[in-house]
Order: structure tokens, then sequence, then C-alpha cells
């Protein structure tokens, strides 16, 4: 499971303080999840199924995608699916482009 979390804030672009910060735990225990010196208790389970749509058969078993899928998060689901076999370097890259893509049609849409 160390190894899935890991992968996950990968996937999510996020630096372990960054990660701590949006779950509402300390970087040690996000160390301690990565390391696997602790395993993660249910609530923090919950929080990453309410704020992330983890599958926790993947996170559990590496099985399945990472991501539940909805018809509303498909496609963020996809982008993560994506986004899960790049290394690290090449994540920050792609989101780096996205983020410049995002801006650019906001602007569009908004007139501006």
């Amino acid at each position: 499971m160390a190894e899935r979390l890991r992968e996950l804030r990968n996937a999510l672009g996020l630096t372990q303080e960054q990660f701590a910060k949006e779950l509402g735990v300390s970087f040690a225990t996000i160390n301690r999840y990565e390391k696997g010196k602790r395993l993660p208790d249910a609530e923090f389970l919950q929080i990453l199924i309410d704020r992330y749509r983890v599958n926790l058969n993947w996170l559990f078993t590496g099985k399945g995608p990472m991501f539940l899928m909805n018809s509303d998060k498909q496609a963020n689901s996809e982008l993560f699916e994506i986004l899960s076999v790049l290394s690290p370097e090449r994540q920050k890259d792609l989101m780096n482009v996205l983020k410049e893509v995002a801006e650019i049609l906001c602007k569009q849409k908004n007139g501006k």
C-alpha cells in the first residue's frame, strides 16, 4: 500500500507536504504511510475517497483503476490513469501543459 500511496500522490502532482495539507494530516504521517511504517486509518481512507475518488480496491491490492469512475468524473479519472504511468518528472510536465491549456480555454470561454 505504501508504494501505491506514493503513486497516487505523484499522479496528483503533489509533494508530500502538499498532499498532507490537502488531506489535513501532518507531513510526518504521509511520510510514514509512504515508507510503510504506518497504515492509514479509516478516516484517512474516507478522505481519499471523498476528495479524490480513490478506488480502495486498487489502493489495497493494486487491481482495477486508481480512481473510481462515474459519469461526471470519467474524464478526470482517465487523466489520472494516464498520469499514473508517467514518471514524476513527466507528470509535472504534462500537468503544466494542461494548466496552460485550461487557462487558454477559460479565457476563450469568458471572451477574454
